[in-house]
């Protein structure tokens, strides 16, 4: 593929998940939470909307345009598929399973807020490292290095120095995360992930009303089981997390704890279990909200202004 045929949009929510969520296959209502009261839905087609211009693009070693689509076309097919057998209430076999749990790996971690997300959790460990290691450096060590270049620094401009590098209140620390850096951690992360989707008990809970849930920008939810202390992170395998993922309008996977021989289960989604997963669709949005229903999002931001604030971080970064 030449770099001019590279294709420029890149859907970072698939569009065949987001038709399913849509009345006619095509069209959606957006939410857009950075907007002005006046202009914050909007009536779009799923080919005009989650993307960014080149969002997946790199540079190979040998220094040529690449990018992810093809790697997740293929991915979305097998996942479309597998779709289609839940709707219909299949057995799912191991080959389904493992392809599945990739297929929400990358939904997880494939998404503007995934990479704002990494940008700044990768930005803040650096930082604290850059601080640490000045901090640690003997005060005759960075004297020395000073007069290597013709600098002759007395103890109390090392120690103001010093102060002002470990000191976040007197300077700034710019760390720049390369793109191709992201999207590497981002491949080996969303394989890494994969298996501990695939291990756990998996429960498909189907609504009767036909559009009963949402989706966003950031549609893959890790839920704690109790509140979480601000410095503490919440994983994967945190016992009691739960991972939820609406797949369509009227179906969304709840993934329980792993357990060596995983189950797949059927249930009822009542209307007081869709109305929490929107709700909290709603808040863990990066920006955007997708639904078949312009009143039900609205409804639920006219009650609860709070869904409009940013969504909450997902990565702590403790002291090296």
């Amino acid at each position: 593929m030449t770099v001019q045929s590279l294709p420029k949009k890149h859907h970072y929510i698939p569009q065949f998940y987001l038709r399913g969520f849509s009345t006619d296959k095509e069209h959606l209502y957006v939410l857009d939470k950075l907007a002005q009261k006046d202009s914050k839905f909007r009536y779009q087609t799923a080919e005009s909307i989650a993307f960014q211009k080149h969002f997946y693009t790199y540079k190979t070693k040998e220094n040529k345009q690449g990018t992810l689509e093809n790697l997740f076309s293929q991915i979305e097919g097998r996942a479309a598929e597998i779709i289609r057998k839940v709707e219909r209430k299949q057995d799912l076999d191991d080959q389904d399973r493992n392809d599945f749990s990739l297929f929400l790996s990358f939904l997880w971690i494939r998404v503007p807020h995934s990479k704002k997300e990494f940008e700044r959790a990768t930005q803040e460990l650096y930082a604290k490292i850059a601080r640490k290691s000045v901090a640690i450096t003997p005060k005759q060590n960075l004297k020395s290095f000073f007069q290597k270049r013709s600098k002759k620094l007395t103890d109390k401009e090392i120690d103001d120095l010093v102060d002002f590098a470990i000191n976040e209140k007197r300077s700034r620390i710019n760390v720049a995360v390369p793109q191709g850096y992201w999207i590497k951690q981002m491949l080996l992360l969303g394989v890494d992930i994969s298996p501990a989707l695939e291990i756990t008990d998996w429960e498909f809970r189907i609504a009767e009303k036909p559009f009963a849930f949402i989706t966003s920008d950031n549609p893959f939810l890790l839920i704690p089981s109790r509140p979480v202390h601000p410095f503490e992170d919440v994983g994967l395998l945190t016992p009691g997390a739960k991972k939820i993922v609406p797949i369509t309008a009227k179906i969304c996977l709840v993934m329980h704890e792993p357990q060596k021989n995983p189950k797949i289960v059927y249930t009822n989604a009542d209307k007081s279990f869709f109305q929490k997963i929107n709700n909290w669709i709603v808040k863990h949005s990066e920006r955007f909200v997708y639904s078949a229903d312009k009143g039900k999002v609205e409804k639920m931001i006219k009650s609860n202004n709070e869904l409009l604030k940013p969504a909450p971080k997902r990565f702590v970064v403790g002291s090296p």
